[in-house]
């Protein structure tokens, strides 16, 4: 690993010290845990990738030989060594207090953490007035149709103030989701 630093108005490289990767330590519990979860044909993906990880790790094999093997970053490589060691102390006290949990314990340690998304732009109750609305009969609004289209039902809602705006797709979302359907073309009623 090298740096390119500054000196004297000239960029040096400056050759940094290596560090070796932490060795993992582990139990005869925890490789039975990994080897199943790395080998298990119903096992998700990510899981058996990163269980391949640790027992590498745990082998002595460094994060570099585990990347090329794997075929994945090193980067990769690095996080869940680093978080599987940071949680280490987690995973000792449950194989010696619970040691029934250690496999539910090793799959948390090894799942993606949650990631928040972008906050919803509509609460519950603007979509249920708008999926009560579809389940009324647009003639009880004194409107002209005798069905509801997703089209039909975005201008009701904007008109009736239930939402600022909504697109046509996301009234059908909001159907599809609760299993409701409207009218694919509304049908005027007879005068």
């Amino acid at each position: 690993m090298s740096k390119i630093v500054k000196l004297r108005n000239k960029e040096v490289k400056i050759k940094m010290p290596w560090m070796p990767a932490k060795r993992i330590e582990l139990s005869e519990k925890e490789k039975t845990i990994l080897s199943k979860l790395s080998e298990g044909t119903h096992t998700q993906l990510h899981l058996k990738i990163r269980a391949k990880i640790i027992i590498m790790a745990s082998e002595n094999i460094s994060s570099n030989a585990i990347s090329k093997e794997l075929n994945i970053l090193h980067g990769t490589v690095r996080r869940w060594r680093n978080r599987y060691i940071a949680q280490n102390g987690e995973i000792r006290e449950v194989e010696s207090k619970t040691p029934h949990k250690m496999r539910g314990t090793i799959e948390r340690i090894l799942s993606d953490e949650q990631r928040p998304g972008s906050p919803a732009i509509f609460n519950d109750h603007q979509v249920a007035a708008i999926i009560a609305m579809s389940c009324e009969s647009p003639e009880k609004f004194d409107l002209p149709f005798s069905h509801w289209t997703p089209e039909l039902l975005q201008i009701e809602a904007i008109k009736l103030g239930i939402v600022d705006s909504i697109s046509v797709r996301q009234i059908g979302r909001f159907l599809k989701r609760e299993r409701f359907a409207t009218a694919q073309e509304s049908v005027l009623v007879e005068s």
